[in-house]
């Protein structure tokens, strides 16, 4: 059986929205602004808050050179903006910490879904609902391109790099180790490195043992986290025996090593996952039906996987319940349909919805094996904040909203715990905020831009 690790429980947030809002006032502010004049990057949010963080839920949220400044009750938070300061009345609307997507190829891969610019690419990142996105197969020429951005102040949104170092069987070498893992700029950070240990459907593995642990402990001797596209069971193996080499069978993993889709996992192997404190990142719109038709190419050619070893993929619950930083991601642009991005695909709300009732969009009737696997609306909503900035790395600076962190805030057209998945499915990005700085707005009322 697999070993837990504590956590904090999932919090049912429509109670807690009813509890923290029973009695509060919405009306003017009772004070008048502070004598200082607000900047580009300040912003007043007023509303119903969800802030992953203390308190849960706030009535309002201060945003000052970018940064939150204070979260609490509305008189409290207004009575301290500067004259000037933009509102944001989100009125039915509900505002979320910007989501993250900590497993993408919104930039690098742009070709394959028909945008022809990264800008293109980052205004459809942002269209959809997210604040970050985690570029995870970034080699010499997209890192170019994308410091070049940076140079230029030409990110709208934060974007986490992570060098690839191979691809299926051919590889690139330790390049990384010209440089040094941090920030590029305000907004873009080289964070980690890249390694496909096995191809997209597990059929094939791209390394052998030595050099996969060997190449391991290098970059984590340099400090860089090490993220490993694993599979099928067999790449699961090779990279839990690198890791334990590497940062030893119980850990400790400070720089949080990351499994990419963890796929197919045994027991066995999970309780190894736990043990070592590693990240599963997952992706929850897509993976349970979509995987199905792959089911018998994950493994040796020839065995028939419909029959054996169904239930050993896509563990989310079992992620979940065993205390693990699970992160869910869309993998963009590789879950389209025939690479066609739409309004009403690859959004948060989209994750939230397919974790909980497994619906895929090529298979959309869910398989027997997932419906055990299930999550619920608040544990979809971490996956997409708290949880995706431990994956990269960053938790103490974003996927919550308390003092001290990025202004970065998504607003949906309602309360993604408060619904069916199709409910869920439903709603609409209304804004992405960014440094304090509405970069998205499909509704002007409420950015207050008439």
């Amino acid at each position: 059986m697999p070993m837990f690790r504590t956590r904090f429980a999932t919090t049912a947030f429509p109670m807690m929205v009813m509890a923290v809002l029973a009695g509060c006032s919405f009306g003017a502010r009772s004070q008048t602004p502070s004598p200082c004049s607000a900047g580009l990057r300040d912003l007043a949010i007023v509303g119903t808050i969800v802030t992953m963080a203390d308190p849960p839920v706030a009535e309002a949220l201060l945003i000052e050179d970018g940064k939150v400044a204070a979260v609490g009750r509305r008189d409290e938070v207004l009575a301290g903006t500067c004259e000037g300061v933009a509102v944001v009345e989100l009125g039915d609307n509900v505002a979320y910490p910007g989501f993250i997507d900590a497993h993408a190829h919104w930039i690098g891969d742009r070709d394959y879904y028909g945008i022809g610019s990264p800008e293109e690419a980052m205004e459809e990142a942002i269209r959809h609902g997210w604040t970050t996105i985690s570029e995870q197969w970034v080699d010499d020429e997209r890192l170019t391109e994308l410091e070049s951005l940076a140079a230029e102040n030409a990110l709208p949104l934060r974007v986490d790099a992570y060098l690839a170092l191979n691809y299926d069987d051919e590889f690139f070498g330790d390049w990384y180790l010209e440089r040094e893992p941090g920030p590029v700029g305000d907004r873009l950070r080289v964070r980690g490195v890249k390694i496909h240990l096995d191809t997209g459907n597990g059929f094939a593995i791209n390394w052998d043992q030595d050099d996969l642990t060997s190449t391991i402990g290098r970059a984590n001797d340099a400090g860089w986290q090490v993220s490993v596209h694993a599979v099928s069971t067999d790449a699961q193996e090779m990279l839990l025996d690198a890791f334990e080499a590497v940062i030893g069978a119980e850990g400790p993993n400070p720089l949080h090593h990351r499994v990419e889709h963890a796929l197919q996992v045994t027991d066995e192997q999970l309780g190894r996952m736990v043990a070592m404190d590693l990240v599963p990142v997952i992706q929850l719109d897509g993976v349970a039906g979509d995987w199905v038709a792959w089911a018998k190419s994950l493994g040796d050619e020839g065995r028939d996987y419909e029959a054996e070893g169904v239930e050993l993929l896509g563990r989310w619950r079992d992620f979940v319940d065993a205390g693990l930083h699970v992160a869910a991601t869309t993998d963009m642009p590789w879950f389209l349909i025939d690479f066609n991005l739409t309004d009403d695909i690859v959004r948060p709300q989209d994750q939230i919805a397919g974790g909980m009732d497994g619906r895929g969009r090529v298979y959309p009737d869910p398989p027997a094996w997932i419906l055990d696997q299930l999550l619920t609306a608040e544990e979809g909503l971490r996956a997409l904040t708290v949880d995706a900035a431990w994956a990269l790395g960053d938790e103490a600076n974003r996927g919550r909203l308390a003092v001290g962190t990025y202004g970065d805030v998504t607003i949906l057209s309602g309360d993604v715990t408060g619904g069916t998945p199709d409910e869920i499915r439903a709603l609409e990005v209304v804004a992405t905020i960014v440094d304090g700085a509405v970069v998205y707005c499909s509704d002007p009322a409420v950015c207050g831009q008439d």
